[in-house]
């Protein structure tokens, strides 16, 4: 099955992290993929440290998108790809059942990952043995409707707006 957790509030990933964290628990394949993001988060410094779960994410920083040179866009396109076809040959070799796509939606509709190889992993995903969770602000339309959960997380009030940024341990 496929779960979408979307919109424009705080934990999204925090809730993939926990839904990671009850898979492992529970003897799932898991394998944690974040697309977008450049600095290492506290979430993953946990989910590293465990045996069950399996983390992709960039080593390298890149800055936010609208801050990169098109040899940083390019750079992090094919990097995205390359995660994403690491997901699917997992996926075929029955190295994971329960996938997590964190930031999918934004590499998406900015083009930073191969839409035709996102709908191969998508694919993949249908069925009860299976599980894909896709995370991120803005879905595509092709993610709204292959989606079997969605799960919609609203901002209501957010310190950033008072000029406070993201804290570490809190935010990231």
């Amino acid at each position: 099955m496929i779960q979408l957790y979307c919109g424009d509030g705080k934990g999204k990933t925090t809730a993939a992290v926990g839904a990671a964290i009850r898979a492992a628990g529970r003897g799932r394949l898991v394998l944690f993929a974040q697309f977008m993001k450049g600095q290492e988060s506290g979430e993953l410094m946990i989910l590293r440290g465990l045996q069950q779960i399996r983390v992709l994410h960039s080593d390298r920083t890149f800055p936010f998108y609208r801050e990169m040179t098109e040899g940083q866009k390019k750079e992090l396109r094919l990097f995205h790809d390359r995660m994403l076809q690491e997901v699917q040959t997992a996926l075929l070799r029955k190295e994971a059942d329960f996938v997590i796509l964190d930031e999918i939606t934004h590499a998406s509709r900015l083009h930073m990952a191969d839409e035709k190889l996102l709908q191969r992993v998508l694919e993949l995903g249908k069925g009860p043995e299976r599980e894909i969770l896709l995370t991120g602000r803005e879905p595509t339309m092709q993610m709204w409707e292959v989606s079997d959960y969605i799960s919609e997380i609203r901002n209501v009030r957010h310190p950033y707006a008072g000029g406070i940024t993201a804290r570490t341990g809190v935010e990231r």
